[in-house]
């Protein structure tokens, strides 16, 4: 497995992960027609929109197995002046969830905010019935900074946390010292 910066070729394997781990994730929370009929061409336009005209600050990167797509993040640096850069996707596929493949995504994120908009934090929403994912970030040091709402897509009010690192580079630093770190696989690492 490598990681490396996401193309407008992996626009449609992002697309279906993105539909699939909402479907999974957001049941509770979005309507089944939604997350059916609607999220999975939403998804592939927002992605196609995203790689035809990227925000100057946008940077995705993709996890790859032989060829396809096992996980993908999305971030915004320096979107917020208080709280830093914007962590808005990280979705891994459920076959290599448990494996340090969200962590390396994430470890990488952190380093290229870092060098990208160095000394700033990072941020991201998460439901606040996705017990899972909080776990995750608290176990990479974030802090459950205040709650929120994330209005979605299909006009639904979804009560969400604002987890937050106060620094990309500790991140980084504390991560290359943890064992989720030597967890995770030597050719995840990657080469960009």
């Amino acid at each position: 497995m490598n990681i490396d910066f996401a193309t407008s070729e992996h626009a449609e394997q992002i697309a279906a992960l993105h539909a699939a781990s909402w479907a999974a994730t957001y049941s509770d929370v979005l309507s089944p027609y939604y997350l059916e009929r609607v999220v999975p061409t939403e998804r592939l336009a927002i992605w196609q929109e995203r790689f035809e005209n990227p925000k100057v600050n946008q940077f995705a990167l993709v996890a790859l197995e032989a060829g396809a797509v096992v996980a993908f993040a999305c971030a915004f640096v320096g979107e917020h002046s208080d709280w830093g850069s914007y962590l808005d996707n990280l979705h891994v596929k459920p076959s290599h969830q448990g494996r340090g493949v969200g962590s390396s995504l994430l470890l990488q994120v952190a380093a290229i905010c870092e060098q990208r908009c160095s000394g700033q934090g990072l941020y991201l929403l998460v439901n606040q019935s996705n017990l899972r994912a909080q776990k995750f970030y608290l176990a990479l040091g974030a802090q459950n900074s205040q709650a929120a709402v994330w209005n979605a897509p299909d006009g639904t009010s979804v009560p969400t946390f604002r987890f937050s690192l106060a620094s990309a580079a500790a991140l980084a630093e504390n991560a290359a010292n943890s064992a989720f770190e030597r967890d995770a696989p030597k050719a995840a690492r990657p080469s960009i």
